[in-house]
């Protein structure tokens, strides 16, 4: 391997990794992980591109910065023409591109190219919860396809967020927020959104011994970045299944209690904080 990773380079890790021509894949990435990249994050999109193939669909996250809850709470407005991606370099990069699409969310858009990708990016705008039923995410799954971690691990797997919220976690606000998305026309959509409840904090890496075991992730290397890439359907099967047993199996429980207050007159009460 040359001291910078080309896109021949990357064409032949991607295959050794598990991704075949036709694939549909989401990708999370981090560019930085891969080590010295010639041409940087366009060349990392060329060798996706390549590897899939005209038949296959690359779609990655594009949402803006911030939780959800705060978002809708301050009253957001998406335009889907100009809002940057904060999901890396990678993926904002990926949205500039002519062609590529990004669905109608205001908190959790994905862009996508490819012949599948109309089809799974359409009507998000009508998902009252935006990694909900009807979603890409949820498409993605029943489509049987591919989720790919490019140096990064299932803490930032969105479609864990699916998994909850399709079986069951208390995790879904109740107070219906109405944010703005603007649409590749102009045109200003109102976007009926119950949000991710805030202060939840997740241990989504939590799955992966499971994934693993059921042969539904592929761990590897590309550059040098661990990659792992999972089977989405029979993930949200898996995980799923799990869920509806324990709906706080991805939530992460408090670590610290505070002591109840000493009673009056009690042994080193003062000064007790």
């Amino acid at each position: 391997m040359s001291e910078e990773l080309t896109t021949s380079d990357l064409v032949r890790e991607f295959r050794d990794a598990g991704l075949e021509p036709g694939d549909t894949v989401l990708v999370h990435s981090s560019l930085k992980s891969l080590g010295r990249v010639e041409g940087g994050a366009g060349t990392v999109i060329d060798a996706l591109l390549e590897t899939l193939g005209g038949g296959g669909t690359l779609l990655m996250p594009s949402f803006q910065a911030g939780s959800e809850f705060f978002l809708v709470d301050r009253g957001c407005r998406f335009d889907l023409r100009n809002t940057p991606s904060d999901c890396g370099m990678i993926t904002e990069v990926f949205r500039r591109r002519p062609g590529v699409l990004r669905s109608l969310s205001p908190t959790h858009c994905v862009a996508g190219t490819g012949p599948a990708a109309e089809r799974l990016l359409a009507g998000h705008e009508r998902c009252r919860i935006s990694a909900g039923p009807g979603s890409p995410f949820h498409r993605l799954a029943q489509a049987h396809g591919k989720i790919l971690l490019l140096g990064v691990t299932h803490a930032s797997n969105t479609s864990l967020h699916f998994v909850e919220n399709a079986n069951g976690a208390p995790t879904i606000c109740r107070k219906e927020y109405l944010p703005v998305v603007v649409d590749a026309q102009g045109r200003e959509i109102t976007v009926p959104t119950w949000p991710h409840m805030p202060g939840l904090p997740r241990r989504y890496p939590r799955v992966e011994p499971l994934l693993l075991e059921a042969g539904i992730q592929r761990n590897g290397r590309v550059g040098m970045a661990d990659t792992r890439l999972i089977q989405a359907g029979p993930m949200a099967d898996r995980v799923g299944a799990v869920i509806r047993r324990d709906p706080l199996f991805l939530i992460q429980p408090f670590e610290r209690f505070i002591d109840p207050p000493a009673p009056p007159g009690a042994a080193g009460a003062e000064g007790v904080h």
